[in-house]
This record gives structure tokens, C-alpha cells and sequence, in this order.
């Protein structure tokens, strides 16, 4: 079985496997509860001034993937294809924040637009 990624970006529609999108669970998992803290939107209305605790023992975890199971390019390729085709917006001064603000570094690359995994 094989779904299709299909992107606002023309040249972005890719064909990949299932279980390629099995191991990103892990990851949409981890990455989804930074985005009440990283996401412009989310902080206007809720008012997330600091990342929740769940948010950077979560990023914890993704640097964990990072260093020992996963290359931090496929990392970044899961969040890109779940933002993609949202409204969402990652905030980049939030994002910049984020290491700080959890007692961390990123091993994974994370930028707004996430459209280019090669850095």
C-alpha cells in the first residue's frame, strides 16, 4: 500500500509507503504537543508565555530520536508533512525560544515554513 503526499508546492507531491508514515506516529505524537507553544495562532488566543512541561519532555524525546534511532532529516520530513496543507504558523522567535526555554538543544532542524530538510 502506498499514500500519496500531496503539498501547495508543486514539485512536493511524493509517493511513500505506509510504513514510512508508521515511524513519523512517533514523532506527529511528540512534535504535536509543542505546537500550543509554537504555533503564532494558538498563542494569541491561549496565551502560552512558556512551553508546557508535557511540550518539553516531549522535544526531549525527539532529541532522544535524533541522536539514537532517527535521522534528524526524517525528523524534520514528518513535522513537514504534518504542517503541511494547515493554516498553522510556527511562530520563528518561539521557535528560536524553544531550546531555552525547555533547558535543551534541538538535534532536529524545526523553522517556519518547513519546506527544505536538506539543512
Amino acid at each position: 500500500m502506498s499514500l500519496i503526499f500531496v503539498s501547495n508546492n508543486a514539485n512536493a507531491t511524493k509517493v511513500y509507503n505506509e510504513s514510512t508514515f508508521s515511524t513519523c506516529e512517533r514523532i506527529f505524537e511528540y512534535f504535536t504537543n509543542s505546537l500550543p507553544y509554537l504555533v503564532r495562532d494558538l498563542n494569541e488566543i491561549y496565551g502560552f508565555g512558556i512551553p508546557l512541561r508535557r511540550c518539553c519532555q516531549h522535544v526531549d524525546k525527539l532529541n532522544i530520536l535524533a541522536q539514537h534511532r532517527t535521522n534528524p532529516r526524517f525528523i524534520c520530513w514528518c513535522i513537514q508533512a504534518m504542517m503541511k496543507g494547515t493554516t498553522l504558523a510556527l511562530d520563528p522567535s518561539r521557535i528560536q525560544d524553544l531550546p531555552l526555554m525547555c533547558n535543551t538543544t534541538l538535534t532536529f532542524p524545526i523553522y517556519n515554513g518547513m519546506d527544505d530538510c536538506s539543512n
